[in-house]
């Protein structure tokens, strides 16, 4: 097990975390939210992590590998600290009786344990470079709880089912 421990909260990691990922050459395919399934003071985002320059090697060598693939990384909320977790690739072969591929893992377990450490110390870089100018990007808002423009496949919005349909005072 890949374990790295963070003095970051959780929504930093939901931030930095894509961006770690993408400066390593991959993507965050899913973030998926524990929400209310876990225990009053722990949850959990489970982030999928697309890495198309070693999946090929792998797959190719042992198709059996799909089924742990994407890797994923949790950033897991105990007591207050986040703490980023993932299978070890290398597992991967100890459970598919293939150590002959672990060279193959290693290097995917190396780039998982670089996008990790750069994500613990994500927002320490940006912190430091000028906290007075704050300018949010696309990658960095969190959508968790945005309402949808629409809510069904009439084109009913949010905002025509609010109040009675027609002006609420009459004037006067």
């Amino acid at each position: 097990m890949l374990q790295m421990h963070t003095i970051h909260r959780l929504d930093q990691i939901e931030m930095g975390l894509p961006q770690a990922a993408q400066r390593h050459g991959g993507s965050i395919l899913s973030a998926m939210h524990s929400g209310r399934a876990l225990p009053a003071g722990t949850e959990a985002t489970v982030f999928a992590v697309g890495l198309p320059e070693h999946y090929p090697q792998l797959l190719s060598r042992d198709i059996r590998f799909a089924a742990f693939l994407p890797a994923r990384i949790a950033a897991c909320v105990h007591a207050g600290s986040v703490t980023l977790e993932a299978l070890s690739p290398r597992e991967f072969c100890r459970m598919l009786h293939r150590p002959d591929l672990e060279p193959q893992a290693a290097a995917l377990e190396e780039t998982l344990r670089a996008i990790m450490e750069d994500a613990a110390k994500a927002h320490a870089h940006a912190a430091a470079a000028d906290s007075t100018i704050c300018h949010a990007t696309e990658d960095q808002v969190n959508m968790r709880a945005a309402l949808p423009q629409r809510i069904d496949s009439h084109g009913t919005k949010v905002e025509e089912l609010a109040g009675v349909g027609s002006h609420d005072s009459q004037g006067g």
